[in-house]
């Protein structure tokens, strides 16, 4: 399975879940699918930062699209629904790459921090996710097997002590489906559509909010 499959299935599962919390939020089906989305994400942004020629022109463009992404998914989601996705991604990127050069996971949670004070789509628990898919990338295994722990630490244990917790905090751990797919990921790239996916996030948050 090439990068761009992976995206595909990111972009599809991401699109049902806000299909589902925007127009059938009474449909729980569409958010347990939407649960893949997210890890194919971070996957898709720990191979961006292994094969990109220029860190910081990726890190640029990425903020550029948190930026961008912005007002739609306000409109999409609601006023008080916090920053987008691309802001998560983007500290994440930010995050595994202080972590190469400096050696130093105390940048990671101190990033993670950050990312949750501000509001950033999964918070703290979505930077770790990024650094654990990076640092046991070459060992599915471990990475699995780790990742397994992230899930019912911030899902599961937390939920059952967190009174204010609903069902949406159980049904993440469907996440963990999405590893299927990146156990069979080949490492190829397939077609180049670069702007596409990029593009496809505020456009449809775009219609999502001026539609209903």
């Amino acid at each position: 399975m090439s990068s761009f499959q992976l995206k595909i299935i990111a972009i599809t599962t991401m699109l049902i879940d806000h299909i589902g919390s925007v127009i059938f939020p009474e449909y729980l089906m569409f958010r347990i699918i939407g649960r893949l989305a997210f890890p194919l994400f971070a996957f898709l942004i720990t191979e961006g930062y292994r094969h990109t020629s220029n860190f910081n022109k990726y890190l640029i463009r990425l903020s550029i699209f948190a930026l961008v992404s912005q007002y739609p998914f306000w409109l999409a989601f609601g006023f008080d629904a916090g920053l987008n996705i691309f802001f998560t991604l983007s500290i994440g990127l930010l995050a595994i790459y202080s972590y190469e050069k400096y050696k130093n996971i105390l940048l990671v949670f101190f990033l993670a921090v950050f990312a949750d004070l501000i509001g950033v789509d999964y918070g703290f628990f979505g930077i770790f996710l990024i650094y654990m898919i990076h640092i046991f990338r070459d060992n599915f295994k471990s990475m699995l097997l780790y990742i397994s722990g992230l899930y019912f630490f911030f899902f599961i244990i937390i939920g059952l002590v967190t009174p204010e917790s609903s069902i949406f905090y159980y049904i993440q751990i469907f996440a963990l489906i999405s590893f299927l797919f990146i156990k069979v990921y080949n490492g190829s790239q397939g077609p180049k559509l670069k702007y596409f996916f990029y593009l496809f996030y505020p456009v449809h948050l775009l219609i999502l909010g001026l539609l209903f």
